[in-house]
């Protein structure tokens, strides 16, 4: 008698769907985005000379949008203004409507956007609208609030980027005077932290039983990092234990290197305190290492992210908190940017085309659940 097969039972895993993402590649904007179009596209007005490329760049190939947005902060709105009417020019050549914008810093954010993709939708019969999103010059608390409708929203969606050409502080900048990038009285990227507050459109889900875990993405302003901590919990400004984890970041350029040992040297991150190294470049990474530690502390815990580094990092820590809406995020602004030092130039554009957000939706989904096969 022949012995029948067992069935087997297999739980998906976040692994398995991370490799079926899309990847950051290297985009010629001629080439892709030349005599084509999308139903919307969306930037952002800021005080770096990227915030112009890729705008520019679809203007000149006759790329094609049914209407454009571009957001808005309260912060350095003088400079964010001084590239605003370079920025009209291109959108309104590219743009079939008028040219629409939206501000990040207003409760509503969310909202607003919603309605406008769900008219873009609506002029297609209920199919999927296309949407190009250049993040360029996101700032990490855009990303994540745009990113959390984009996903949500019926849409096709490509993420856009402008990689900087000159990065401050160069190495020559911080090996000169290495102390002086974490000094509260010096203006070196960013000065001081404004109060945090929890995202709006990420709250979390927290019970007051739980101890608190704060998962910090920093960048070169260390204030915001602990700013962030402070709010949650004053205790763990001086007592961390496991209880604060970071996240430092490894540039995709060996010549930038050395930025991952100054970003613990700025924050004052020791070796003692528990962290992991995560690309900068590569938004599934994130991705990954934070629902790995997840795994390991929402039992336990209440989760607080605070995104402050790449802008690639703030794209996975989305799809993180789309996967775990009980996690909280938080957002500390600097007081001052120094929009004199910032970022130079740009030598080169990227792209993530993620396709379908409701296949996207369908893959995240489906994380945890359990199949089985003969």
């Amino acid at each position: 008698m022949r012995r029948r097969k067992m069935a087997t039972v297999h739980q998906c895993s976040l692994g398995e769907i991370a490799e079926t993402l899309p990847r950051i590649t290297e985009c010629a904007v001629k080439k892709e985005f030349a005599e084509k179009g999308d139903d919307l596209f969306i930037c952002a007005c800021g005080f770096e000379e990227r915030c112009l490329t890729i705008p520019r760049k679809l203007a000149e190939v006759s790329y094609r949008a049914g209407s454009s947005i571009y957001i808005r902060y309260a912060t350095n709105s003088d400079e964010n203004d001084s590239n605003l009417p370079a920025l009209l020019t291109y959108l309104e050549t590219i743009s079939r409507q008028p040219v629409r914008s939206l501000d990040i810093d207003t409760h509503s954010f969310g909202d607003q956007l919603e309605l406008m993709l769900k008219a873009c939708q609506g002029a297609h019969g209920g199919k999927e609208a296309t949407v190009a999103v250049d993040i360029s010059v996101f700032a990490n608390r855009l990303s994540m609030r745009c990113f959390k409708t984009l996903f949500e929203a019926d849409i096709r969606l490509r993420v856009l980027y402008s990689e900087a050409a000159v990065y401050h502080p160069t190495k020559e900048e911080y090996t000169q005077d290495p102390q002086a990038w974490g000094r509260q009285d010096r203006l070196s990227l960013e000065r001081g932290a404004n109060d945090p507050s929890i995202s709006p459109d990420h709250p979390g889900n927290h019970l007051d039983a739980l101890p608190n875990t704060v998962i910090l993405l920093p960048g070169y302003n260390p204030e915001r990092s602990r700013a962030v901590i402070g709010k949650v919990d004053q205790s763990l400004l001086t007592a961390p234990d496991d209880k604060v984890v970071w996240f430092i970041g490894k540039p995709h350029l060996e010549e930038d290197a050395w930025r991952e040992q100054a970003m613990r040297d700025i924050n004052n991150i020791s070796s003692e305190q528990p962290q992991y190294v995560v690309s900068t470049f590569d938004y599934r990474e994130t991705l990954q290492f934070l629902d790995s530690l997840y795994a390991r502390k929402w039992q336990n815990s209440n989760l607080t992210v605070s995104p402050n580094g790449s802008k690639m990092q703030a794209l996975g820590a989305s799809l993180f908190c789309y996967l775990h809406p009980d996690v909280r995020v938080y957002f500390a602004t600097p007081k001052e940017y120094n929009t004199t030092k910032y970022t130079e130039g740009c030598k080169g554009q990227w792209m993530v085309d993620f396709g379908s957000m409701r296949q996207l939706r369908a893959s995240l989904d489906s994380v945890g659940q359990l199949y089985v096969s003969d």
